[in-house]
């Protein structure tokens, strides 16, 4: 499933194989909530409590800021997701869960708990560890310049 070089997995390939391996865990709850995984990974990183900027949210979710805010826009159109004016700065707009929208979060949360439960039953404890410290550090990699 990952791409092949000369018989060799590369990085990329074994990371996007691994990704759409587990969004397939997530495919059935997303799709009967009318969601994509990026707007998930959006609503997931949201809180009803305290609101982000629009490009700290594109940041978190790992998008570019014009597809955050296309996804942004379908969200709010749909109630899930509050923007309101910055108290410091009325010219920042600020965006979190919308009470609908915590209750969304909530339901698909519970999916995804469940699928990662089932994966670190699978891989074991400790293998369930050393990849999630592995799969940080290499998001924590620094690019070459």
């Amino acid at each position: 499933m990952a791409t092949i070089v000369s018989g060799i997995y590369t990085l990329h390939g074994a990371l996007r194989a691994a990704e759409r391996s587990w969004l397939r865990h997530l495919e059935a709850p997303l799709c009967a909530r009318r969601l994509t995984a990026d707007q998930w990974s959006m609503l997931s990183n949201l809180s009803a409590e305290v609101g982000i900027t629009m490009s700290e949210l594109a940041a978190r979710a790992q998008l570019a800021p014009s597809s955050a805010t296309r996804h942004a826009d379908y969200l709010a159109e749909r109630g899930l997701i509050f923007r309101i004016a910055a108290a410091d700065d009325r010219r920042r707009i600020l965006i979190g869960l919308s009470r609908r929208g915590v209750e969304l979060v909530e339901e698909v949360r519970a999916e995804e708990t469940r699928a990662e439960a089932d994966l670190r039953r699978r891989l074991g404890g400790a293998d369930y560890l050393e990849l999630m410290r592995l799969l940080e550090k290499v998001a924590d990699t620094p690019q070459p310049e």
